[in-house]
């Protein structure tokens, strides 16, 4: 009688949830549907004074309407699992029969509970109970990936703003060339060709701008649709710096054991095959999908006694008498007794079940038992997967660092001395405009390259975390010492008895 007052209350869930997210994504605020009214006033204060790249990240988990959506099924999970503890309400039968010629009608009643419930309600939990724990991982990920989207375009944006402002300096040191390039004619010194060529580089290095600019422009309108502030009118900008975090040297199998450890998906996947398991072993509880037992009352009918001609009957009594006779006439003792031998009603235990003659649930038995198989592959088939991924993004963060640092030390410097280099032999005459031209675009292509390769590296980082699970592996003197999940997946007292 306790189970009817179950209610459905996912705060736990939603606070579960929350904080897996913020280990994993690193963001201080998630949304929480029980505390929609407080989102606006919170994504109002972080976009009050600009974005960094983590702020960005904390408005798309407060304010994203398909993160939003995801969240619900928290609430949906839950409310399964209330449904699957709960019995069966009982039946109650009513019928009434009424005789031919008039009376008491023949009536039963009856009230019977489904039994079945009693050993499939453990079962009904048990997959319930994954496939919440399933939704719990699943919206965490999601909350992950949304996460790398957010930095990834963030950082694509910083990249191009970078970019923007490195053309700048490009276009002050070819309008300088420009500048040098007129006082040399005006001194005779060289031809009207030089000048033009020096300006046709100044006219390359604005168009480059305008097409900047678009660019720019559309990485902007991709990371507010991320944001959710594509139609808001809110008044947003990044003010952070392009990342450069260092680069960890951990070992590979370090990095490998961790991720298969921290990786929601992989939490999930192991989740879908237990429910997948104890799916199977509800379906063979289904054999007897229905047994029922109840007390059912039968009120025998009665038929209604004609009534008595008193003149009729008491001429028929004298007539067979040969004297006036009265009519005989039962005492209230005599009907007493007669009644009480009459069975009025019978009461007694019902029992109703299905025999499984026809169908014994085979096909959906046979069907479980390979969906069972299934999840177990596609968990196999993942961890390989965040296998390879973690090999890849270490590899390409791995080289992309070496570049950065290769820009860093010796491209841009030796670019700028032969800018400066060029630039003083032609003011000396020992060179032409082309040499310095030459010179600058080499610089302007390098300087180019460098901030892609910054934007590329960051991005590079953000992937091998995601890879990891949301977040780099701590020094190896704290790391936990649990056993990873891939190790964990193939224990049968952790997923349950293959089938």
């Amino acid at each position: 009688m306790l189970s009817g007052c179950a209610k459905v209350e996912p705060g736990a869930d939603f606070r579960r949830a929350a904080q897996l997210i913020g280990e994993r994504a690193g963001s201080a605020a998630v949304y929480d549907p029980q505390a929609e009214a407080i989102v606006e006033e919170r994504v109002d204060q972080l976009l009050a004074d600009g974005l960094t790249i983590e702020e960005a990240v904390q408005v798309a988990l407060l304010n994203n309407r398909a993160f939003q959506a995801a969240f619900q099924e928290i609430g949906i999970s839950r409310a399964d699992l209330v449904q699957a503890g709960l019995l069966s309400n009982p039946s109650f039968v009513m019928m009434f029969r009424l005789p031919e010629g008039g009376g008491r009608p023949n009536s039963e009643f009856g009230i019977a509970q489904q039994l079945v419930d009693l050993w499939q309600i453990p079962v009904r939990k048990e997959v319930a109970r994954a496939q919440l724990e399933a939704t719990i991982l699943d919206v965490a990920q999601r909350a992950v990936t949304l996460a790398f989207d957010v930095r990834g375009r963030a950082i694509e944006l910083l990249a191009l703003q970078r970019t923007e402002e490195v053309l700048h300096e490009n276009l002050r040191l070819v309008e300088r060339s420009m500048e040098l390039a007129r006082h040399q004619y005006e001194a005779g010194a060289v031809s009207q060709l030089d000048v033009n060529l020096a300006r046709g580089n100044v006219n390359d290095v604005h168009l480059e701008l305008i097409a900047l600019r678009r660019e720019r422009q559309v990485a902007e309108a991709t990371l507010a649709r991320l944001l959710n502030l594509s139609d808001t009118g809110k008044p947003w900008y990044l003010r952070d710096e392009l990342p450069s975090p260092p680069l960890t040297t951990d070992e590979l199998e370090r990095l490998v054991a961790w991720a298969l450890e921290q990786r929601l998906d992989a939490q999930v996947a192991q989740a879908r095959v237990r429910e997948a398991e104890s799916d199977l072993r509800r379906e063979y509880l289904n054999i007897f999908p229905n047994v029922e037992v109840g007390l059912e009352v039968e009120v025998s009918e009665r038929r209604a006694l004609p009534g008595r001609k008193i003149l009729a009957d008491t001429a028929r009594e004298s007539i067979a008498n040969g004297a006036l006779t009265a009519p005989g006439i039962e005492s209230r003792a005599q009907r007493a007794r007669e009644r009480r031998e009459i069975i009025d009603a019978m009461l007694g235990p019902s029992l109703a079940l299905t025999i499984p003659i026809f169908d014994q649930n085979q096909a959906q038995i046979a069907k479980a038992r390979y969906r069972a198989i299934q999840r177990r592959k596609e968990f196999e088939n993942l961890l390989n997967q965040i296998i390879n991924e973690v090999e890849q993004a270490a590899e390409v963060a791995g080289t992309l660092q070496a570049m950065v640092r290769f820009y860093q030390e010796q491209a841009l410097p030796q670019g700028q001395a032969g800018v400066e280099g060029a630039q003083q032999l032609y003011e000396a005459g020992q060179q032409t405009i082309a040499v310095l031209i030459e010179a600058q675009e080499s610089l302007i292509e390098r300087r180019r390259a460098y901030v892609r390769a910054q934007g590329e590296y960051a991005i590079a980082i953000a992937e091998l975390e995601r890879a990891l699970g949301g977040r780099m592996p701590p020094p190896p003197a704290t790391q936990p010492t649990t056993q990873p999940v891939a190790a964990q997946s193939m224990s049968p007292e952790n997923v349950g008895p293959r089938s």
